[in-house]
């Protein structure tokens, strides 16, 4: 929808392919993400740290194409970058102690449910303020937490579960 407001060339077919290629994309890499052992074999912080390049990548060649093949390969790197790092973080609170496993998830669906309303509704507000401008500016949000995961690794090591007491 906003590739449609900022290129207001672009037909109804292209903004749907747009939403169809998203969804297929993240329906792909959670498919590699749980049909293989990525998510055991490689750090969370790694695969964090990939999806946000993806998506900072895929964000900043949406906001300067100038063609449309490579407005749907930003599309892919936006989509590909947000369905790896929002299943991992998902992956990261399931590995909580078990007596706090409960509380860790309905925290990280409280998170979520949070975030799609404040992003929803900043967004809405920024897009109406900012919109004439590209919104590459997306990308700093992003970079900000790529920052903060680099710089803070120990936020996203995995420590084991203590074992149960007979």
């Amino acid at each position: 929808m906003l590739q449609g407001q900022q290129h207001p060339d672009l037909s109804s077919r292209q903004v749907s392919m747009m939403f169809a290629e998203c969804s297929l994309v993240m329906l792909g890499v959670n498919a590699v993400l749980f049909f293989s052992e990525l998510l055991e074999r490689t750090a969370p912080r790694k695969l964090i740290c990939s999806g946000l390049l993806l998506a900072i990548t895929g964000l900043a060649l949406l906001a300067w194409h100038r063609a449309e093949a490579w407005m749907y390969l930003g599309v892919s790197l936006t989509s590909a970058g947000t369905g790896l790092v929002l299943p991992v973080i998902a992956y990261v609170a399931a590995g909580a102690e078990r007596d706090r496993l409960g509380v860790t998830m309905g925290g990280l669906a409280a998170a979520s449910s949070v975030g799609q309303i404040v992003g929803s509704a900043v967004g809405g507000w920024l897009f109406g303020v900012a919109a004439q401008h590209s919104y590459g500016w997306l990308t700093a949000p992003l970079v900000a937490i790529l920052a903060l995961v680099l710089l803070r690794p120990a936020l996203w090591a995995r420590q084991p579960s203590p074992q149960p007491q007979p």
